[in-house]
């Protein structure tokens, strides 16, 4: 396919420095909604340690390539907290397709042919990005995965790929290219 070089203008890949400080704004909010949930269920949480609680001595490997919920007993925060990390993705992108980060970021998630998200797109896009990193024994590897599939050609993380979508500046606008036949 042959674009004429006054053809229409797409909207221009998001730059991945970009999309890290959007990335990172929303999981600082994200973060001190976490914080005021657990301070609200377990006074004390992080401030006192828990007296009748005893954790297992865990080697650093264990700690971070193991079973986080085998004899944690906040287990229930951080299946919280992935809920709400999963709901705040998928409603954001479903409604508006951007979050807060996005939006200050000037970034915006859209189908791959330039559409609008659907539902369900935005819902598996969010559903890998929040269970990634909460898989027993391989979930620090997936969430590292997913995040560093960004440094290939296309600027696309593994969740965008596996929901075909893509995340567009907004307002920066490019002439498409032209593609040989």
């Amino acid at each position: 396919m042959t674009l004429s070089p006054g053809g229409p203008e797409v909207p221009a890949l998001a730059a991945r420095r970009y999309r890290f400080l959007a990335s990172s704004i929303d999981l600082i909010l994200l973060s001190i909604v976490n914080f005021v949930i657990s301070t609200a269920l377990v006074p004390g949480f992080f401030t006192e340690p828990a007296a009748d609680v005893q954790m297992p001595e865990q080697s650093i490997l264990d700690q971070y390539f193991g079973n986080p919920y085998v004899g944690d007993p906040y287990w229930p925060l951080q299946l919280t907290f992935d809920i709400i990390l999963f709901s705040y993705f998928w409603i954001s992108h479903a409604r508006w397709g951007r979050t807060l980060g996005k939006r200050l970021c000037r970034l915006k998630v859209v189908a791959r042919d330039g559409g609008p998200l659907t539902v369900s797109q935005a819902g598996l896009r969010a559903f890998i990005f929040a269970a990634a990193s909460s898989i027993p024994y391989i979930g620090l590897v997936l969430s590292l995965l997913d995040s560093l599939w960004i440094l290939g050609d296309a600027k696309r993380c593994l969740h965008d790929v596996l929901a075909r979508t893509v995340v567009v500046g907004v307002g920066s606008a490019v002439r498409p290219r032209e593609q040989p036949a």
